[in-house]
């Protein structure tokens, strides 16, 4: 049996046709430049069409905080005009197949447990390090949605615990931060590079792109440690593209190791580790949801 997995996100809608063993094809990405809920789900129905007939349901991961089960859409993240509809029934309506949907953040998290980094974990945290700081938590096996379904949501958390003006997490621990922070030391115009062309500076052994990097990390360290305090989990799993450079990972791990040399007492540390996934994470974990929509 087949389905259509998609992958709903601020710049595009990703998706692929994909079986009960999770092997993908015919993958695939249109641009999400729509103005309405209604051509937004027309577009989705564009990508259905070429599948209609062949496939059981559609499997949805999305941007912004929503009810995995009813389908309602609290807000729509990137994609504002979401925000007070009904995905699975606009979807439904559209395409005359079962859908389920879920946050993408969580799908990353699906992915990771199902067949990733944290296939070992009852409690575990995915962090996807992107524009913002997407958040998804598994405690005793199971998705934690929160009592509102706002869980995870890790981008307007404040640092700054001192100055409740202070900016929230996404303005200094996302990609772009990293990039202007780079940017202002290097003296150089802030759009003018992107996170592949920042790891070229740092591998070429810049000492400025070293010394952002080094502050990024330490930024983010901080943070995972009070979460890890919190929560007290098995691993931090950390997704985006950024992931996969090891470089980045290592020195975060780093970080986190040196806020735990430095506590008063000994306290129970989390592994890092970087996601299996990367592109395909959320399509895979949206998969996960509709096959095993319980975990």
């Amino acid at each position: 049996m087949q389905y259509l997995t998609m992958d709903v996100g601020g710049s595009g809608i990703k998706y692929a046709l994909a079986d009960e063993s999770y092997a993908l094809s015919h993958k695939g990405v249109v641009p999400t430049s729509y103005d309405s809920h209604g051509d937004f789900i027309a577009a989705i129905g564009r990508i259905y069409e070429p599948f209609r007939g062949t496939v059981a349901g559609i499997a949805l991961s999305c941007c912004g905080e929503l009810d995995p089960t009813s389908g309602y859409m609290f807000s729509g993240g990137a994609l504002v005009f979401n925000a007070g509809t009904n995905l699975i029934e606009s979807v439904e309506a559209r395409c005359g197949v079962p859908v389920s949907l879920e946050n993408d953040a969580n799908c990353a998290l699906l992915a990771e447990v199902h067949d990733g980094c944290l296939t070992d974990c009852r409690n575990a945290v995915a962090l996807i390090i992107g524009t913002g700081v997407g958040g998804a938590i598994l405690i005793n096996g199971q998705i934690y949605h929160g009592s509102h379904f706002h869980s995870g949501n890790a981008s307007f958390t404040k640092v700054d615990l001192c100055d409740p003006a202070s900016p929230p997490l996404a303005w200094l621990s996302g990609v772009g931060a990293l990039l202007a922070d780079y940017a202002r030391a290097a003296g150089v115009p802030a759009g003018s590079l992107d996170g592949r062309a920042f790891f070229d500076h740092l591998q070429r052994g810049e000492p400025t792109a070293a010394e952002a990097l080094d502050r990024f990390c330490s930024r983010l360290g901080q943070f995972i440690f009070n979460l890890q305090i919190i929560l007290d989990v098995d691993a931090f799993a950390i997704g985006g593209g950024i992931s996969a450079q090891p470089v980045f990972v290592n020195l975060l791990n780093d970080k986190v190791q040196a806020s735990f040399d430095s506590a008063p007492v000994t306290l129970p540390r989390p592994q890092i580790r970087s996601c299996r996934y990367f592109n395909d994470a959320n399509l895979i974990g949206a998969l996960h949801h509709h096959l095993a929509p319980t975990v």
